[in-house]
C-alpha cells in the first residue's frame, strides 16, 4: 500500500536586478546572482501556503487534489473538519537550503497530509531555465500548467536528487512542486541552475569556484541486487502475536536470541541461526514493560532491560522463561510524558556499570524539560547514577567498541547538523544545548571550558563568545558524520564485527543501522593523536523495515531488528527481525579509507586495475557543517579538491594520493566511480566520507 505523507507545490517571483553579481558565498549564491546581473529572474520572491489536505489510499501518488488541477493565489479550497483553506505567506523559505515543513502545520497532519506553496515570478526575456530539485520522498514538478517531472522516490531530501529545466516566458510564470513523504521529514530543496543564456565564461567561473557534489550514481535497486551476491538477507516470520517492533537484542551463552520491543515486551527466539529461518520459534518471554529500547543479556536467566523510565534487571526460574522477577536497577531520571523522552542502552563495562542515553523532547525551549535529558548516565550495579556526559540529542544507540572505548549514534535536528557517531567520554558536551540546563546538578558545574572546537563554522547562538546567562561548554566534534539522505537518515546502534571473519572482510570494523533508510551502513575508525576519526561506506540496503538494532550471532551473521511505527522507514513492513549472511564471495569494496602525511590511503579488498587510477577517476571534495540551533544543516562551503601524487602498491590493494589544503572540521568525500579491480569488476559501493579532525603527527 502506498502511503503518502505530503504534497508540496511551490511557485516563485522574481526578484530585483542589480547590474552587477554581488560576491557570493556559494553556489547557489552566485547562480542567483548571475541571473540577476544578466536580466533573468533567479526565483527570488514571496512564497505562499496552503494546506493541509488530508488523505490516504494505494493512489495517494497520482491522486489529484484541488491545487493540483488548478493553483491560484486567491483561491480557497475545503480543509479537514470543516474547515477553509486559503493561501497565507509562507516566510520560511531560503534557496540552498533543504527546507523542513513539519512546523508550517500541526502534528497531527504530518502524515498522510498535502501541502501547496505557490506564487508567480515575471521574466522579460523568454528562455530555458533549468531548476534543481530535492524531495523527501516523491517529487512532482509543474510549470505553467505542464508536468516536467513525476518520480515516485523513497529518499530523503537532498540537493540535485532531480532536474527540470522549464520553458520560461515572457511576463508572468508559474512553478509548481509536488513533495510526496512517506515517513520521517517532511522536506523539499529548491534552486535554479545555469542556463545557456548566461556567458560561458561566468558559467565556467561558477563552477570553478563552486564545484557540484554528485549523488552516488548507482541507483538503488541495482545497488541493492549486486550487495545480495555477497551478503543475502533471510527473513523471520513471528507469529501473528507477536508485534516485533524490536527495541533491543541480544544472544544468550545457550544461543537463543532475546528481543524487546517497543510495545513493552520480550520475546524469546529458539533456533535463530538454522539455515531454515523458518525454523525459528517465538516464545512471549516477558511483557509489561515500558518502550522497551535496548537490552543487555548476562547469563542465560538474567537480562538487563532500558524501558523509558527505569533501568530493569528481568530474571527467570528457568532458562525457558518466562521472566518471573522484575527489579528496578535505577528510576533516577525524569519522564515528563513528552512522547521523544527515549532511554536506549544500557552499554555495560567490564565492571558491570550500565550507560544509558536520554532522548530530549522534541521541539521548542522544553526539550530537557525532565531531569538528566540529553544525558549520558552511568549506573552503577547498586543503582547509583553519575551523569556522564552531556548534549545528546537523539542517541538511538549506545555501544562499547572491542577496546573498551564508549560510542553512541546521534540524530540529525536542532544543534545537530546530520547524524553522527561519537567517542563517548566523561564530562565532554556533544553539542545539543537544552542538556545545559541539568549542568548545574552535575559534577561538572563550573568546571566546563568556554571554548570551541575547532573545524566547524558557527552561526546563531555563538558559543565562542559566551553571555553572562549562559555557559557554552567546547564542542567535540563527532567521529563521523554520515552525510544527510546519501548514508542514511536516522543512524541507530553502533556494533562492532567481532566474528574474526565469519561475516566477511571487514572484521573488527563498526556497523551502524539507520532506522529511516532500512539499511546498514560500514565505518573504519582510526585514532589519530588520540582523537576518534575515519570514514564510512555504504553497506547493505534494501531490508524490509527500518533497522534499529543489529547483533552478530554465533553463526558470524548479522541479526537485524526492525521498527517503524510512529519513526517511519522504507521497505513496506511495520516490524520485523532479518538476518545477513556473508555468502563466501568478498565483494570488491573500499575496505578502509584512512589519513596520511599529506593525504589519504585507500585499501581494498580485491587488487584494482592500475590502468584505471588515474586523477580523473578519482573525485574528491569536501565540506562542512553549521553548528547552529536550526533543524539540521546542508552540506556547507563545498569545495573541490586538488589530488596529487597518486600511487597504486604493487599488489594493488593500497591507493594513496597526496591532497593540498586539507582542513580539520571538514568532511572528505571520495567517489571512485570509474576505477575497476584486477578481475575487470566495478566496485560494489564507490563512495566513501572521511571525517577529519586531526593530523598525524
Amino acid at each position: 500500500m502506498l502511503r503518502f505523507s505530503c504534497l508540496l507545490v511551490l511557485a516563485l517571483c522574481s526578484g530585483s536586478v542589480s547590474a552587477q553579481p554581488p560576491k557570493a558565498a556559494n553556489r547557489v549564491d552566485a547562480i542567483r546572482a548571475a541571473l540577476t546581473a544578466h536580466g533573468l529572474p533567479n526565483l527570488d520572491g514571496k512564497w505562499f501556503v496552503a494546506g493541509p489536505f488530508p488523505f490516504a489510499g494505494d493512489d495517494a501518488f497520482d491522486r489529484e487534489l484541488p491545487p493540483d488541477k488548478e493553483a491560484k493565489l486567491d483561491a480557497t479550497y475545503p480543509g479537514p473538519d470543516g474547515t477553509t483553506i486559503a493561501w497565507k505567506p509562507f516566510d520560511r523559505f531560503a534557496f540552498g537550503k533543504v527546507l523542513n515543513l513539519k512546523p508550517l502545520f500541526p502534528a497531527k497532519y504530518h502524515n498522510d497530509s498535502a501541502a501547496f506553496l505557490a506564487v508567480e515570478f515575471a521574466s522579460d526575456k523568454a528562455f530555458t531555465l533549468p531548476l534543481s530539485f530535492g524531495s523527501d520522498d516523491t517529487l512532482t514538478v509543474y510549470f505553467n500548467g505542464r508536468r516536467l517531472l513525476h518520480d515516485n522516490e523513497t529518499r530523503a531530501a537532498a540537493p540535485d536528487q532531480a532536474r527540470a529545466e522549464a520553458s520560461v516566458r515572457i511576463g508572468k510564470n508559474l512553478l509548481v512542486v509536488k513533495v510526496g513523504q512517506y515517513a520521517g521529514e517532511w522536506e523539499v530543496y529548491v534552486s535554479p541552475e545555469m542556463p545557456t543564456e548566461l556567458p560561458e565564461a561566468v558559467r565556467k567561473q561558477i563552477d570553478k569556484d563552486f564545484p557540484t557534489v554528485k549523488p552516488a550514481t548507482r541507483s538503488n535497486s541495482a545497488s541493492q541486487s549486486a550487495e545480495a551476491k555477497y551478503y543475502a538477507v533471510d527473513t523471520f516470520t513471528p507469529p501473528e502475536n507477536c508485534v516485533l517492533e524490536v527495541g533491543g537484542m541480544g544472544f544468550r551463552p545457550d544461543g537463543k536470541l532475546l528481543a524487546c520491543t517497543r510495545r513493552g515486551e520480550v520475546w524469546l527466539i529458539d533456533n535463530p541461526t538454522s539455515l531454515n529461518p523458518k525454523s525459528a520459534t517465538f516464545m512471549k518471554y516477558a511483557t509489561g514493560l515500558h518502550e522497551a529500547l535496548g537490552l543487555h543479556v548476562v547469563d542465560d536467566t538474567t537480562t538487563i532491560i532500558a524501558q523509558r523510565p527505569e533501568l530493569t534487571k528481568l530474571t527467570a526460574k528457568s532458562p525457558n522463561g518466562p521472566a518471573d522477577s522484575f527489579t528496578t536497577i535505577s528510576d533516577r531520571w525524569g519522564v515528563s510524558g513528552d512522547y521523544h523522552e527515549y532511554c536506549f542502552g544500557p552499554a555495560l563495562d567490564r565492571t558491570g556499570n550500565a550507560f544509558l542515553t536520554l532522548n530530549v523532547g522534541f521541539g521548542g525551549g522544553h526539550q530537557a524539560k525532565a531531569a538528566w535529558r540529553g544525558w549520558c548516565l552511568k549506573i552503577a550495579p547498586d543503582g547509583s547514577r553519575e551523569p556522564w556526559a552531556y548534549g545528546l540529542r537523539s542517541p538511538n544507540g549506545i555501544n562499547f567498541s572491542p577496546a573498551g572505548e564508549l560510542f553512541y549514534a546521534d540524530n540529525q535536528g536542532e544543534w545537530v547538523a546530520t547524524n553522527k557517531l561519537h567517542h563517548l567520554k566523561k564530562g565532554r558536551f556533544y553539542g545539543h544545548q537544552a542538556s545545559l540546563k541539568w549542568l548545574k546538578d552535575s559534577p561538572f558545574a563550573g568546571k566546563v571550558p568556554e571554548t570551541v572546537a575547532s573545524g566547524m563554522r558557527y552561526d546563531g547562538v555563538n558559543p565562542a563568545k559566551p553571555n553572562a546567562e549562559k555557559v557554552y561548554p567546547a564542542v567535540e566534534p563527532p567521529a563521523i558524520w554520515f552525510p544527510y539522505g546519501r548514508m542514511g537518515q536516522s543512524a541507530t546502534e553502533p556494533r562492532w564485527d567481532t566474528t574474526a571473519g565469519k561475516f566477511g572482510p571487514f572484521a573488527g570494523q563498526c556497523f551502524v543501522g539507520d532506522q529511516t533508510r532500512s539499511m546498514v551502513m560500514r565505518v573504519a575508525l582510526e585514532e589519530v593523536n588520540g582523537v576518534q576519526q575515519g570514514a564510512c561506506f555504504p553497506f547493505r540496503s534494501g531490508l524490509q523495515c527500518g533497522v534499529n538494532r543489529i547483533v552478530f550471532g554465533p553463526d558470524g551473521a548479522m541479526y537485524v531488528g526492525q521498527t517503524a511505527r510512529g519513526w517511519g522507514s522504507t521497505g513496506g513492513k511495520p516490524y520485523g527481525l532479518q538476518r545477513l549472511r556473508f555468502t563466501g564471495e568478498t565483494p570488491p569494496e573500499m575496505h578502509t579509507m584512512t589519513i596520511t602525511n599529506d593525504g589519504f590511503a585507500v585499501t581494498f579488498t580485491t587488487p584494482v586495475d592500475l590502468k584505471t587510477i588515474t586523477e580523473k577517476a578519482i573525485g574528491l571534495k569536501s565540506f562542512t557543517y553549521i553548528y547552529h540551533s536550526a533543524y539540521g544543516c546542508p552540506e556547507t562551503d563545498v569545495a573541490a579538491e586538488k589530488v596529487e601524487r597518486i600511487e597504486l602498491s604493487d599488489d594493488g590493494r593500497t591507493l594513496t594520493f597526496a591532497v593540498p589544503n586539507r582542513a580539520k572540521g571538514r568532511v572528505y568525500d571520495l567517489q571512485l566511480t570509474d576505477v575497476k579491480t584486477a578481475k575487470g569488476e566495478t566496485l560494489l559501493h564507490s563512495e566513501a566520507y572521511y571525517t577529519l579532525n586531526e593530523f598525524p603527527k
